[in-house]
């Protein structure tokens, strides 16, 4: 692989093909395991090769935030898209029936599996952008996001470091579109297991040239820039699995030039605990009602108005 530019398609479809076995092989009451069975061995080559090839050696350096990245990325975040999965076909419910008996809306699952996984992504991935977006723009929202670009190192770890409160709202742009739409096990299933494996790819903190794919997915190349220091940078490349929405709204950023690249969130120090974390929204909040009513205080959403301890 010249430049480890086949780097990113090869994971990519690797764990398509294992996915696939799988879900080959196991009864549909099982699917719900083939994410996390599919990209296990993932985890591990990515593990392996941010020693061996790593994009920034400092990254690697434990910073006091593995441990609450680890329950993020592992607890945390699979909690709150499994409450998306619950609490989303209850408020969509009677939505859906209204479209389905008045505006003769049809579901997509007589189509053909394919393009029931491409019309869930294409809409997944809409919704996924703009309110991923929001949450840099608008200023309660960044209290909560803020919390995932704290981290001033990207390591595979920290790839679902959320809180569980943005968690929560982003993964409604997954769970929306498999509720209204419908679709075959089959095809929610890839769905998932792609927003899985590309979570971690576009973290892993390996030396790696995607190329013209940063044209089409939301590569590691693109992430970094989107967790860079400067608000000019980190507010843009919005897309999960694909950078396609960027490309059409304009927010797309693509730079070879990584030598000024630095994480985290500029002017604030986002605690690296667990509970620090869980509370740091919640306790900046109070200080955003001060700020509002302060002639100095901060009016930009993409700024921390307070640090923790």
């Amino acid at each position: 692989m010249k430049n480890w530019t086949l780097f990113y398609p090869f994971i990519i479809a690797a764990t398509l093909v294992v996915g696939s076995m799988l879900l080959i092989l196991l009864p549909d009451y099982l699917f719900v395991l083939i994410p996390g069975i599919a990209i296990f061995p993932a985890i591990l080559l990515f593990i392996y090769l941010e020693k061996k090839r790593p994009f920034n050696s400092i990254w690697n350096q434990d910073a006091g935030d593995k441990k609450a990245d680890l329950i993020r990325t592992f607890l945390t975040l699979p909690t709150a898209l499994k409450l998306g999965e619950w609490i989303v076909p209850v408020l969509v419910y009677y939505p859906v029936m209204f479209l389905r008996d008045y505006l003769s809306f049809e579901t997509i699952t007589e189509i053909h599996v394919f393009w029931q996984i491409v019309i869930l992504l294409l809409t997944s991935e809409f919704l996924f952008y703009w309110l991923h977006r929001w949450s840099h723009e608008n200023k309660t929202l960044w209290l909560f996001h803020a919390v995932h670009h704290g981290a001033e190192r990207v390591y595979w770890a920290n790839a679902g470091r959320f809180h569980v409160i943005d968690a929560f709202i982003t993964g409604l742009a997954y769970a929306v579109p498999i509720a209204l739409l419908g679709s075959r096990a089959e095809a929610i299933t890839t769905l998932l297991l792609l927003s899985a494996i590309s979570g971690f790819l576009e973290h892993v903190n390996i030396q790696f040239y995607a190329g013209k794919w940063n044209y089409l997915f939301n590569t590691a190349e693109l992430h970094r820039w989107h967790h860079s220091n400067e608000v000019e940078e980190s507010n843009t490349n919005y897309g999960k699995v694909l950078i396609v929405w960027d490309l059409v709204f304009g927010t797309h950023l693509y730079n070879k030039d990584t030598s000024g690249l630095n994480a985290g969130v500029k002017g604030s120090k986002i605690p690296h605990t667990f509970l620090k974390q869980v509370l740091y929204p919640l306790e900046a909040l109070k200080s955003v009602q001060v700020a509002e009513t302060s002639p100095s205080g901060c009016d930009r959403p993409d700024q921390s108005y307070t640090s923790l301890p």
